[in-house]
Parts: structure tokens; C-alpha cells; sequence
């Protein structure tokens, strides 16, 4: 089973991080592994990343909330019988698959549209990128 963690980043953040997102990717890595740094390393990822709009989200997908944690921040939905699995609260989106492709990329590419600077990380398998890809722009072709 691929899970998914997604999170939403602050615009300025992300096109500092266009062509460098390994350093996202070291950054969310460490929040998942690294327990000393847990506290640090979410301080970090709170500054970087804007809330999840959880309500809107659900509106988009035509989601309704089958289960709540305790605390009330967790979210839980399933989508279909695609073996697909989904938790979100403000801070991010997480998704869990079966492990055949197709079944997120609906999810994906749903959210590519809401938000350009949605970014995925799958920790388990060291893949990472944006949903929607960023376009560099180089001031050296600016000036030409």
C-alpha cells in the first residue's frame, strides 16, 4: 500500500523551491522519521505550508465526512471501491492506494486544479514532486 502525504505550500515558499524540491522532500522526511526533530521540523512545516481549506475540498470532491478522530481535526473519507483511502485535516492531505496508480491520480489531478502548489510526498518510496509542475522562469531569458 503507497501513501501519500500532500501539502499545501505557501506560494512565495514554492517558486523559491521550484528546482530544489529534494529539499521539500528532506524537510517532510524528516517530520515522518526523525522523532528528536518532530517538534522543530513541524514549526518549519506550519511556516511553509498554508492550512488545508478542508470544507472547500470536500465541496470540490463531492466528499461528505464519514468519520471524525476524537479532537475533531481528522477527517476520514473513502472514495468508491478503488482501494483508495483519505485523511485530511488543516494541516495536510494524506492518501493511501492499494498500490495500482490510476486509483490517485483522480485525487490528483482534482486538486492540481484547485491549487498549483500542492505537493506530494510518498516517504516510503522516496518520490516526491508537485501536482501541478511550476514553470520556471529564468531572468537570463527575460532579458534577451
Amino acid at each position: 500500500m503507497h501513501r501519500y502525504d500532500i501539502y499545501l505550500l505557501q506560494p512565495d515558499v514554492a517558486k523559491r523551491f521550484i528546482r530544489a524540491e529534494a529539499k521539500l522532500f528532506q524537510l517532510f522526511e524528516e517530520y515522518e522519521t526523525v522523532k528528536p526533530l518532530y517538534h522543530i521540523v513541524k514549526k518549519q512545516i506550519a511556516y511553509i505550508c498554508r492550512p488545508l481549506p478542508v470544507h472547500d475540498i470536500c465541496e470540490q470532491f463531492s466528499l461528505d465526512r464519514i468519520d471524525t478522530t476524537p479532537n475533531e481535526r481528522e477527517l476520514l473519507f473513502m472514495e468508491g471501491e478503488d482501494g483508495v483511502k483519505v485523511a485530511m485535516n488543516d494541516e495536510r492531505m494524506q492518501i493511501w492506494s492499494d498500490g495500482n496508480m490510476g486509483d490517485e491520480w483522480p485525487w490528483f489531478d482534482q486538486l492540481q486544479t484547485y491549487d498549483p502548489y500542492f505537493f506530494a510526498c510518498d516517504i516510503h518510496r522516496q518520490k516526491y514532486g508537485w501536482l501541478k509542475p511550476i514553470k520556471f522562469k529564468s531572468l537570463l531569458l527575460e532579458n534577451v
